[in-house]
């Protein structure tokens, strides 16, 4: 019988390999933000993580009570002075909306990008996760973790699917990238999470 050998240099590599992928503990964050996850026209629940470090952000989503086979995408939003949202369509000054992430077109007052997405599996449980270099928060800023449900995963058609983890789907926030027009508004909000940034 032929016994296995391992070479120390592969150890090594084998050890550093892994020390890469552990993720930090929550003691190690400059500010560890936490949030629940409230549903919204749904019944998705449960709990987010915002760790914040000088040049690192780390954001983490866990979430129960989603559709088995339903595509999901996180959209991590940021809000740098939510005194500024309100101003159009008849909102109020301070209270931001949906229209504050694309209006005025050539400044809103939110920002949002991609944060994870995936295909729900049969427990109904999922855990989204976002890693943000060099992003810096302002104090009284406002970050959002929203989720937007898109319906079954399509299992015969990529271009769909892709566009079903890649983007919200809806083509007011900007066609064809932010939501192709065939598609009509196939993306809405299910779930958010939202953090307060003293």
């Amino acid at each position: 019988m032929k016994s296995l050998r391992i070479s120390r240099l592969a150890c090594l590599f084998v050890g550093l390999l892994t020390l890469t992928f552990v993720p930090r503990a929550a003691a190690d964050c400059d500010q560890l933000l936490k949030a629940p996850v409230a549903p919204h026209g749904s019944a998705v629940e449960g709990s987010a993580e915002l760790c914040i470090d000088e040049n690192l952000v780390n954001a983490t989503m866990h979430t129960e009570n989603l559709t088995p086979g339903d595509a999901y995408t996180i959209w991590f939003a940021y809000i740098d002075d939510p005194t500024k949202c309100g101003n159009y369509s008849g909102g109020k000054p301070g209270v931001c909306q949906d229209q504050d992430f694309f209006l005025p077109a050539e400044n809103p007052a939110g920002v949002f990008g991609r944060m994870d997405g995936t295909i729900a599996g049969k427990s109904g449980r999922a855990r989204f996760t976002g890693r943000f270099r060099d992003l810096h928060f302002s104090h009284g800023a406002v970050v959002l973790f929203i989720m937007f449900g898109h319906g079954p995963a399509s299992a015969t058609d990529n271009r769909k699917l892709a566009r079903q983890l890649l983007t919200p789907q809806l083509p007011v926030l900007g066609p064809p990238g932010l939501g192709a027009p065939a598609d009509g508004d196939a993306g809405h909000g299910v779930a958010v999470a939202a953090f307060n940034v003293p």
